[in-house]
């Protein structure tokens, strides 16, 4: 282990992933000075970003990079403490030695191992995949490219009813571009939102001009001589017009080179709660990791902003030799025209719901367990009001409290006096979720 100038032993971080979770964490790890040397191995040919603004002003053109996806400033002094290894992946991972063989050649040695490795993109494996003009969204160049469609594009079809595709969505119809959404479902968003809020964001997008497609699938797309996209060919038949297209039908966490690596891989890296692999060594965080929440009892893989700031917290603080276990309650968020969707919790372990609606129009759906225990809620409406009520919500769902029913569906009844109530009863294991 190297020395600082203080004399004092510096761990080796090595984090790979130049993500949003890597960026923070080599971000947390050097504010610390003469703590650890960290390196930074980072896949793409840009510092580490936040991809939220991919979708949005990315596309419009509104913003850039360096101005809202970049975590740091890039003459921050910080980036003199990190030995940033940019468009270089890692091939394999020795144990047994405590290094990591790197793309380019190079083999770096570590005290501690981070695995950032993020996601990727689920691949539409159909005829005509590879034509210009269809594109995936999961990186800044990738938001350039489509952006540049936006500009010189007519029709765009987007594949998946998920977040990305109708912020996409959204963001083609701010740019005058005829709009098509394919989703193979019955309903946008059908696994993470109620069905009711699932039907209100659809009749927002039909308002804005867009045309959604369900329970239909692309099968082909069609080019013309010189390979540019010029259709989509559907599962009911129907062939759509299209000179730019875009795919978004899920992600897939990058484990392989743990899995290589013999380390416990269950759709992610398995972690516990402090984020830590089957090899005490080597952490996982962000995208890739399926680690263990004390709140839900479970593993879970959460693919979000916030996730990934938080992991981020928590592995630093590990490192440095604090005790620290990620037991936040997960928060996502998408705006979509002047409407804020947000989730915070985990609705699928819900087995009842109570809706509020408020004068505002706004809706909130609380997600309730077995036993009546608040697990997550779903808001959408005006940005600040749903804000308000889903930071308050986090709080109820922290606390594992069960607010009557009747008075969780009453706006007169408001969130934070529900949250100021004492909890009735204290949590038993009989009571917890069902595993």
């Amino acid at each position: 282990m190297a020395l600082g100038s203080d004399g004092k032993p510096r761990k080796r971080v090595v984090i790979v992933g130049g993500g949003h979770a890597g960026g923070r964490l080599a971000q947390a790890l050097v504010a610390g000075r003469q703590c650890c040397g960290v390196i930074l191995v980072a896949r793409e040919d840009h510092p580490p970003y936040q991809r939220p603004p991919l979708s949005k002003s990315i596309l419009l053109g509104t913003s850039t990079f360096e101005d809202s996806c970049a975590l740091w400033p890039p003459g921050d002094n910080a980036w003199r403490d990190v030995d940033l290894r940019t468009d270089v992946s890692a091939t394999s991972i020795d144990r047994d030695a405590k290094s990591v063989h790197l793309s380019d050649g190079a083999v770096v040695a570590y005290d501690v191992l981070v695995l950032a490795t993020g996601s990727s993109l689920r691949r539409l494996s159909v005829p005509g995949s590879e034509l210009t003009n269809v594109h995936g969204l999961r990186t800044i160049d990738q938001a350039y490219a489509i952006a540049e469609g936006f500009a010189k594009s007519k029709a765009l079809l987007i594949v998946g009813g998920g977040f990305v595709g109708l912020e996409i969505a959204a963001s083609a119809r701010m740019s005058g571009l005829e709009t098509t959404v394919v989703e193979a479902s019955d309903r946008l968003l059908a696994r993470v939102v109620p069905p009711r809020i699932g039907r209100r964001i659809a009749s927002r997008h039909e308002a804005e001009g867009v045309s959604i497609r369900m329970g239909a699938m692309v099968t082909r797309f069609v080019g013309d001589r010189r390979g540019v996209l010029k259709a989509a060919v559907l599962s009911n038949g129907e062939t759509v017009p299209c000179d730019l297209a875009v795919v978004g039908v899920g992600v897939t966490a990058h484990n392989d080179l743990a899995l290589h690596a013999g380390l416990d891989v269950d759709v992610g890296v398995l972690v516990d709660a402090s984020l830590r692999t089957s090899d005490r060594g080597i952490f996982a965080c962000g995208d890739a990791a399926s680690f263990w929440h004390p709140l839900y009892e479970r593993y879970v893989r959460v693919e979000a902003w916030q996730n990934a700031e938080d992991h981020a917290k928590v592995v630093a603080r590990n490192i440095l030799g604090q005790s620290a276990v990620c037991d936040t309650v997960p928060f996502f968020w998408s705006d979509q025209y002047e409407l804020s969707l947000q989730v915070t919790g985990l609705a699928h372990v819900a087995s009842s719901g109570v809706e509020r609606r408020n004068s505002d129009g706004s809706v909130l759906m609380f997600h309730l367990d077995a036993v009546g225990r608040i697990v997550g809620a779903t808001g959408l409406g005006v940005s600040s009001a749903i804000g308000r009520d889903i930071r308050l919500t986090q709080r109820l769902v922290q606390r594992r409290a069960r607010p009557n029913r009747q008075r969780l569906a009453d706006p007169q009844v408001s969130i934070r006096r529900l949250v100021d109530e004492p909890v009735a009863e204290s949590d038993t294991a009989r009571e917890r979720v069902a595993k």
